[in-house]
């Protein structure tokens, strides 16, 4: 149904009527209007600074136009052989422009691919893609290749799933196999800083696309507005913007930024009207300008169509009215920046008609400042010289790509402040950091000055830099894994273990969230993984990315480089500490003792649950890694032990090091004060990287371990990085059944820090154990509440004299329990919801006796803090029961 007269008109009131003869050093104004032979539904800036478009529909049959804003003169451009309307396109690193798909009918896309040269004028194909796409998405990577996503195929809902990557190189697709999804029409993606694909709309969920391997989809944050169908969506620096769109239409607008560790959708400033089938323009002075659009609920409605175009500045979080246009722009329509700072707007269904639009920056009184000179391609990561006689008047130096629009979506521009300073005939640019930032190709390069007034934009390459960080493993690739709930032990991490009989499938694995590139077997706490990689030099710069849910640990030889959610320990049986759905971390990997060796590498993981009734799991790892250019230097690295271990006379220890280039054979040796003096351990040993070592008797904290290269034209050796303790354990006691608690039970919350070792707990009550009630055999019986309360707490403090080699546990509990040493969860029990006060244990039980290990390093030499809250299966639970014992393996201070 159409909108009445009446609500037309209240629309139209809310247009400023001063608006049409504002003044334009304010508002801008609009060139009279131009007719065009076909409308201008896909519009594109090309490296030569004239614009190429073609039509909708059957206009897709007729020549596109080529249009040159300096003198206005339009001509025809040579025929592709199909209907080109509704393709995806982008641009290529050497300018030329990519199309994907295109029209055989409604809803019925076209499997073909062509390449149009700007400078020769010309038309090519290249190899078809897997099936139909109408309505695609085309987003240029940091390597030049281009991704198509979406598209529909051969009738209205039957969307091509399948993602694939045209490689530049070969002029060939590569099939994401492992990222099948149905998306919507011209999908809003963007490349981030981290180099993968975000997907920001038109969907209120966000999600990340690897394009590596076979690609790898995964969970991206909500944002606020709930679905924005033909609403705008651009990128300025590592920050995406969404703007308007859904039905009926919105005037809101959010804000992420990519570059965050966890980003999430932020609103900012709301336009002053609602708009669907807008465009949204990236301006030389960062600022947005939105023209266009249709406050109506209809899907492309001119009755209430939004002529008065809004500026907003990302900076002040602000909006401004500009003069308003002639014609209604909707579906169909594209607005496009021109080099000398103008935007031209057209198209709309069935108009033929366009419109330049004078930003009020180029209304100012002077001049505008100018580029005089400046290098026709730069290199991500350089310095440049912009010469210009404007220099102590510039403020800002810009980089935008160029634009290629249709359905109110630009699949390529970008917008960039590049860093400079004021030198001699000019500014001295920093190019943009890596082609992350910038993908190769062409933009334009505006100096802005105090006034916000650009520059005519010069037309600059940014060329193609090959970072010397390469991928070793991406998200999809393939690994060995066990998730048979069989117990490995320790010998699975080693290079040598026999994975022979372990199944093995692509990335990411798991369960439970349908975007498993291998499904695994639910039912096991822990699921291990393993990768075997080779490295041609030595690592001088290391960097992991992981996906999963629930805990993870990661180790590269043996040597542990990542985890998150392990303080229970790594134990096949332990749980997770805490819970998180498709988590995605990024981290650096530590090389002051580097766990990487020349040649065969083994990286290893264990995912763990929360609980064994957790209903999903995920693993996915990527590594990328920095090598040293040029022949494989000889060096020797002691790995262990390195510095800080307590180690039991008569115990095995293995020595490892690293070797790399001409190392046949080692001495190995002992020092016991320091290196003052050194005692032979063995001579000539095979350089393969582990020697079994039979801890001596003696005691001191000042042992090292030396590693030397037998023979070689210069010496060669290492020694542990810093002194490691050998001394006889000794059992402590240190919390015998029955001991007296520090308790809290009066169903009072009593903050964060409870369980640390700063707490005031002086008002808390004191009893002997067993402490509960219901059952009848508690020492000291505590207080039940109505109903009865979620959480009791207790504290206890005890002294070690030494370093905590071990740590053996065994409680009595009626339902969950948690325990904390210092503040840090060691153990727990039936704690799947959490431990915040008000969540109930996750399962019940009756008295029940358990006992297990947890690691050491939450302990302290001196006063330490154990920390235990015992949690009830609800509100009508009649008993509760705590109990507990701490053995502890000490070497203790000489």
């Amino acid at each position: 149904m159409r909108r009445s007269a009446l609500g037309v008109l209240a629309l139209l009131a809310a247009v400023p009527l001063a608006a049409g003869a504002a003044d334009p050093k304010v508002a801008g104004e609009w060139s009279p209007m131009m007719n065009f032979p076909v409308s201008l539904t896909h519009a594109h800036l090309l490296p030569t600074g004239k614009v190429m478009f073609f039509g909708e529909f059957e206009e897709g049959l007729e020549p596109p136009r080529l249009w040159d804003p300096a003198s206005g003169a339009l001509s025809n451009l040579p025929l592709p052989d199909y209907n080109i309307f509704c393709a995806g396109h982008s641009y290529l690193a050497d300018g030329r422009l990519l199309l994907t798909g295109g029209h055989e009918d409604s809803h019925v896309g076209y499997p073909y691919v062509s390449i149009f040269n700007p400078f020769t004028l010309t038309w090519s194909r290249t190899e078809s893609m897997n099936d139909n796409r109408w309505y695609p998405t085309n987003t240029t990577l940091q390597n030049g290749d281009v991704v198509v996503l979406s598209g529909e195929t051969h009738a209205a809902g039957s969307n091509n799933p399948l993602p694939q990557v045209w490689e530049a190189k070969t002029g060939k697709w590569r099939n994401l196999n492992t990222a099948i999804q149905d998306l919507p029409y011209y999908p809003r993606m963007f490349l981030a800083p981290n180099g993968k694909l975000f997907f920001a709309g038109p969907w209120r969920r966000s999600r990340w696309l690897d394009p590596e391997g076979t690609g790898t989809w995964f969970d991206g944050p909500n944002s606020v507005y709930n679905g924005r169908a033909y609403g705008a969506a651009v990128m300025i620096g590592s920050k995406v913007l969404i703007i308007g769109g859904g039905s009926p239409a919105t005037a809101t607008v959010e804000e992420i930024d990519l570059s965050q560790p966890s980003p999430t959708w932020v609103t900012r400033a709301p336009m002053a009207w609602p708009r669907r089938q807008l465009n949204a323009t990236l301006m030389p002075d960062g600022k947005v300008l939105v023209t266009g659009g249709s406050s109506g609920e209809d899907f492309d409605d001119d009755d209430l169509p939004v002529k008065v175009p809004e500026l907003y500045d990302p900076d002040t979080n602000t909006w401004t009215k500009l003069a308003p246009a002639v014609d209604y722009r909707g579906y169909h329509s594209t607005a496009l920046l021109l080099p000398d700072g103008r935007v031209l707007t057209g198209g709309g269904r069935n108009r033929r008609t366009a419109e330049i639009f004078t930003p009020p920056y180029l209304k100012q009184d002077g001049g505008r400042p100018t580029i005089q000179e400046t290098p026709a391609a730069i290199n991500p990561g350089s310095n440049f010289l912009v010469q210009t006689a404007n220099a102590a008047q510039v403020a800002k130096v810009t980089l935008l790509a160029l634009g290629s629009v249709t359905h109110a979506f630009d699949q390529h521009q970008r917008f960039l402040k590049l860093p400079f300073t004021v030198t001699s005939g000019g500014l001295q640019v920093t190019a943009p950091l890596n082609n992350l930032a910038a993908p190769p190709g062409y933009y334009m390069l505006f100096l802005v000055d105090g006034r916000g007034v650009p520059s005519v934009g010069r037309i600059v390459k940014v060329n193609l830099v090959v970072p010397a960080a390469q991928k070793k493993i991406v998200f999809s690739d393939t690994w060995k894994y066990d998730d048979r709930g069989v117990d490995q032990g320790t010998a699975w991490l080693a290079r040598e273990f026999d994975d022979s009989a372990w199944k093995s499938g692509p990335g990411q694995l798991g369960y439970g969230d349908e975007d498993e590139g291998t499904v695994l077997t639910p039912g096991s706490p822990t699921v291990y993984f393993r990768k075997k990689i080779n490295l041609e030099n030595l690592v001088t710069a290391a960097d992991l990315e992981v996906l999963y849910d629930d805990g993870i640990a990661v180790w590269i030889n043996g040597v542990p480089v990542f985890s998150r959610n392990m303080g229970n320990g790594t134990g096949f049986g332990a749980t997770a500490t805490g819970s998180t759905t498709n988590a995605y971390e990024r981290a650096s990997i530590p090389l002051a003792s580097s766990p990487f060796r020349v040649g065969e590498n083994v990286v290893t993981a264990m995912v763990k649950q929360v609980s064994l009734g957790s209903d999903d799991l995920t693993f996915a790892l990527s590594l990328e890694v920095t090598q040293l250019a040029g022949p494989v230097p000889d060096t020797l690295v002691v790995t262990a032990p390195n510095g800080g271990e307590v180690l039991q006379p008569g115990t095995s220890m293995p020595i490892t090091w690293s070797s790399t280039g001409n190392v046949p054979s080692v001495d190995l040796a002992l020092s016991a004060d320091g290196a003052a003096s050194w005692t032979p351990i063995a001579f000539g040993v095979a350089n393969t990287g582990v020697y079994s070592w039979t801890v001596p008797s003696m005691s001191t904290r000042q042992a090292l371990v030396r590693v030397s290269r037998v023979g070689g034209t210069t010496p060669l050796s290492d020694v542990s990085n810093a002194p490691f303790t050998i001394s006889p354990q000794v059992s402590v006691m240190a919390i015998p059944f029955r001991s007296t608690w520090k308790y809290s039970d009066t169903g009072v919350d009593p903050g964060a820090s409870w369980n640390t070792a700063g707490f005031n707990d002086a008002a808390w009550p004191s009893g002997a154990a067993q402490l509960g009630y219901g059952d009848g055999d508690e020492v000291t019986v505590l207080n039940r509440t109505t109903p009865s309360q979620s959480s009791v707490y207790f504290r206890k403090k005890i002294t070690v004299n030494g370093a905590v080699t071990q740590a053996n546990l065994r409680v009595l509990f009626d339902d969950g329990f948690a325990v904390f040493v210092n503040g840090t969860q060691v153990f727990a029990r039936n704690m799947d919801k959490g431990v915040a006060h008000e969540k109930y244990a996750s399962a019940g039980t009756e008295n029940e006796l358990v006992a297990g290990t947890f690691p050491t390093s939450a302990f302290v030499q001196g006063e330490n803090t154990i920390a235990v809250v015992v949690k009830q299966t609800g509100g009508t639970s009649p008993d509760l029961s705590f109990d507990l014992e701490l053995q502890l393996g000490v070497v203790p201070n000489p």
